[in-house]
């Protein structure tokens, strides 16, 4: 494979070989962290937004190992194994559910984007800006978007669950079409 179209680096090859069956298995983008100078760990990302290695310490306060490494590779690929065995027993409606529950929890943040990703694929989107624009994505296809304009005196929170209350009406439309 050439490197552009090989979604585990290099890096991460020679550094844990014994994980990139699984992650290959899988099918994840494992990528090496920009800036490794001064002597610093080799930072590995699962795509593109978790953190796999890098860390200086653990959460009692002593040194990130190699073995705490290890541990962190295998706990997060078992995740997205469990969670992709589960998420084949769901349904569809039950999938955007899933997405739509972290949504509701998620807390705005002017001019940010808000992100669910979910261990098997599931993702969604919004931005933070004036209006509330976003989406939701079963297996990469776009099962649902929406756009939420912003009205005088209406709070975040409010704001929010007007996009999630639109996002789940486009879903049950594209359904209804879908079953027509």
């Amino acid at each position: 494979m050439t490197k552009k179209n090989n979604p585990i680096c290099r890096s991460f090859r020679q550094d844990f070989p014994e994980f990139v069956e699984r992650a290959e298995a899988l099918g994840v983008n494992i990528s090496l962290g920009e800036g490794r100078r001064n002597g610093r760990e080799r930072v590995f990302w699962l795509d593109g937004y978790k953190q796999l290695t890098g860390y200086t310490t653990r959460s009692d306060g002593m040194p990130f190992t190699r073995w705490d490494a290890e541990k962190n590779i295998d706990n997060i690929l078992t995740q997205i194994e469990e969670d992709r065995a589960a998420a084949a027993e769901l349904s569809i409606p039950d999938r955007f559910a899933r997405v739509m529950a972290e949504f509701r929890q998620m807390v705005p943040q002017y001019r940010m984007i808000g992100e669910v990703r979910q261990p098997n694929g599931d993702r969604g989107h919004c931005f933070f800006m004036a209006d509330y624009d976003g989406g939701v994505s079963l297996d990469g296809a776009e099962v649902a978007k929406a756009k939420a304009k912003w009205q005088q005196g209406e709070t975040d929170k409010a704001h929010m669950a007007r996009f999630c209350d639109m996002l789940e009406a486009d879903f049950a439309r594209r359904q209804e079409e879908a079953a027509a």
